[in-house]
């Protein structure tokens, strides 16, 4: 299990990494076939590794930064599903436009296919400001 944990942590760690660097090849190789994805600003769930991909390359290529920055991320692993959830700072840099930070956050859901870590889920929303 503590195998299993480290692994799950080890995956995710290349998913921040990917997503922080703007490159939609390594993080879309992370991915599970049948992906589902929340992404922080869609009100619409994205279903594929292709349409999610397609995504990410257009949100990444609008970007000139993204920093996707976890605050004390949990991981457990039941079976062969990992999850890993938390809070997070996201901060992304448009190229026509001024710095943003959302605090928000996710949960992204891994299936042990083989001897690989896949995402098949991830949910990233805003906080409510409670105002």
């Amino acid at each position: 299990m503590g195998a299993d944990i480290d692994d799950l942590k080890a995956t995710f760690e290349q998913v921040v990494s990917a997503i922080c660097r703007r490159d939609a090849s390594a993080y879309s190789a992370l991915w599970h076939e049948q992906i589902v994805a929340f992404p922080p600003f869609s009100p619409f769930a994205l279903e594929g590794k292709a349409t999610l991909r397609q995504a990410a390359e257009t949100n990444f290529a609008n970007a000139e930064s993204v920093t996707f920055s976890p605050i004390n991320p949990q991981c457990r692993v039941i079976g062969s599903t990992g999850m890993v959830w938390g809070h997070t700072a996201l901060a992304i840099k448009p190229k026509d436009g001024p710095l943003n930070t959302t605090f928000a956050r996710f949960t992204f859901i891994f299936v042990k296919t083989d001897t690989q870590w896949r995402e098949a889920a991830v949910h990233v929303s805003q906080i409510p400001s409670g105002n």
